[in-house]
């Protein structure tokens, strides 16, 4: 029997547990590959989270269908037609959970090639993107891949994984995750009403998609927000002061409703800040977009048919600090809006822009 306890990380408060009895609901064979992954690996768990394990086989089998699937052993399963991909079960007088997905390796094999053509894509891009919602990649899954331990079958696990790019996922999360311009031109048209209240609600969610793009650029893989202070406390040490300050701010927020105002500038101040961490960080970082090479992507996209405005002259602003060092605060980016002006910078937008050519709106990229 494969043994996983010494795999669990330290959890305040977890319920003793019978491995045996959690086995049990698995139903293996000598030939799958069992893995162990989820939060109570890599130590962002509580009392009430779940064994997340994945069952890799050669091939499907009566474990895949409906019809043959052991269900009177579980509380529920899941399945997409015929096809039964996980059950679920909790343990007696426990708050613990038992996960398990079933996949094949030809599955797993597929769904990394779609990641690798999905990096690929990535790095052609300067904006935030979602293609992840129509890139067949269970991104999920790849990230508790990355980080699963093998309790059987090693060497064959260590097979599948060698196209496993944990570095490269952490790049096509990032992509999805850094703060977008229309989430900060929101926030500007609520600043400008004086709704500084609906203002904070979206300063406060592009500071956590910011926050969330520096864990990435430091190899989280994890996508999910609900653990996002966890991951923000594994960053180095000597960012400690900034994680705590983000800490603080997303999880108490201003003291009432008249403190809203200072409370958006002083995210926009830590935007600023994580953007400048994020420009160190990706210079080390072997599967991110060099700066240079970001900042090329972002001339790309400017062609001759772009009527030049401030908006345009605003949005160039915002999106390079990802990569340019010595652009204008946030806070003057704001006020910019504000006063319907473009903010003072020395992006060289209309050199960039200077003699290319593209049909008006072709995929945001100029010939």
């Amino acid at each position: 029997m494969p043994s996983f306890r010494s795999h669990i990380a330290p959890v305040p408060g977890i319920d003793d547990f019978d491995e045996e009895a959690v086995l049990a609901k698995i139903h293996l064979v000598e030939s799958d590959v069992l893995l162990l992954s989820g939060s109570l690996v890599d130590g962002s768990g509580t009392p009430s989270s779940d064994f997340d394990f994945c069952v890799v086989a050669e091939s499907k089998d009566d474990r895949f269908h409906r019809g043959t699937f052991p269900r009177g052993a579980h509380m529920r399963y899941y399945t997409s037609g015929d096809r039964v991909k996980a059950s679920f079960d909790y343990l007696p007088q426990s708050l613990l959970g038992v996960d398990v997905e079933y996949w094949t390796v030809q599955e797993i094999t597929d769904m990394l090639d779609a990641h690798a053509n999905l990096y690929r894509y990535m790095r052609t891009r300067a904006r935030k993107s979602s293609s992840f919602s129509a890139s067949a990649v269970d991104f999920r899954l790849l990230s508790r891949l990355s980080y699963a331990v093998p309790l059987t079958n090693a060497a064959a696990f260590e097979k599948i994984a060698e196209a496993l790019r944990p570095g490269e996922i952490a790049y096509t999360a990032f992509r999805t995750a850094v703060g977008s311009y229309p989430d900060f031109r929101d926030l500007a048209g609520m600043w400008a009403q004086g709704d500084h209240e609906s203002a904070l609600v979206a300063a406060r969610k592009l500071g956590a998609d910011t926050f969330r793009g520096l864990t990435h650029v430091y190899g989280n893989t994890n996508r999910n927000p609900k653990y996002l202070a966890r991951f923000l406390s594994r960053l180095p040490a000597r960012l400690s002061g900034l994680t705590e300050r983000f800490r603080h701010l997303y999880s108490y927020g201003p003291g009432s409703a008249s403190d809203a105002p200072g409370a958006v500038l002083e995210w926009l101040d830590l935007i600023d800040l994580a953007f400048a961490e994020i420009r160190l960080a990706r210079d080390e970082a072997e599967a991110f977009v060099g700066r240079a090479e970001f900042l090329a992507l972002l001339k790309a996209e400017l062609h001759e048919s772009m009527s030049w405005n401030a908006e345009i002259s605003n949005e160039y602003c915002f999106r390079a600090r990802e990569a340019e060092d010595g652009l204008p605060p946030l806070r003057d980016v704001l006020a910019a809006l504000e006063a319907r002006r473009a903010a003072e910078h020395a992006l060289p937008l209309r050199q960039w822009a200077s003699g290319r050519t593209a049909p008006l709106g072709e995929n945001n990229k100029s010939a």
